[in-house]
């Protein structure tokens, strides 16, 4: 059962914690819960990507709705965003209106200790869900390849 995303306005910046996963299942959600911060002159708004692992086509919408229709252009930030996801928004061009902060390196668990066993099960997690997203996408680009061919002859 994923958990709720948490949002926290502060002054003129909208904080939106994601959890591990933001696509379909929950993005439609998300997109409502922070419609409801429209007008209120929100000039950045901060993802912290901390524990996401996997993001669908519906996150990278949210992304973009929450840049242009929550502020005026608001600024866009993500905070401890796993390489893969980095890549996934690279792919899709939106990075380039993102800033990118990481901030994991300050206060991490020593070896051995429980947040190492939480690194090594989120790390798990991770690979799960980016092998269930790379299997799905070839499935998806496979089927997009076989449109085109059809479409040529």
């Amino acid at each position: 059962m994923e958990k709720e995303q948490i949002i926290k306005k502060e002054g003129e910046t909208l904080f939106v914690k994601l959890d591990y996963k933001l696509s379909t299942g929950n993005a439609t959600d998300l997109l409502e819960r922070m419609s409801q911060y429209r007008g209120q002159d929100i000039k950045r708004i901060v993802f912290d990507a901390t524990d996401l692992v996997f993001i669908s086509s519906a996150g990278i919408r949210v992304v973009i709705y929450a840049q242009q229709r929550i502020g005026d252009n608001a600024e866009i930030v993500f905070v401890n965003c796993a390489k893969e996801i980095y890549e996934s928004l690279k792919l899709t061009g939106i990075h380039s209106f993102i800033t990118f902060i990481d901030d994991r390196k300050k206060g991490e668990p020593e070896k051995g200790s429980a947040g190492d066993k939480w690194q090594k099960k989120l790390s798990g997690t991770r690979q799960k869900m980016l092998d269930h997203f790379a299997a799905n996408n070839d499935v998806v680009m496979y089927q997009m390849r076989l449109g085109q061919e059809d479409e040529e002859e």
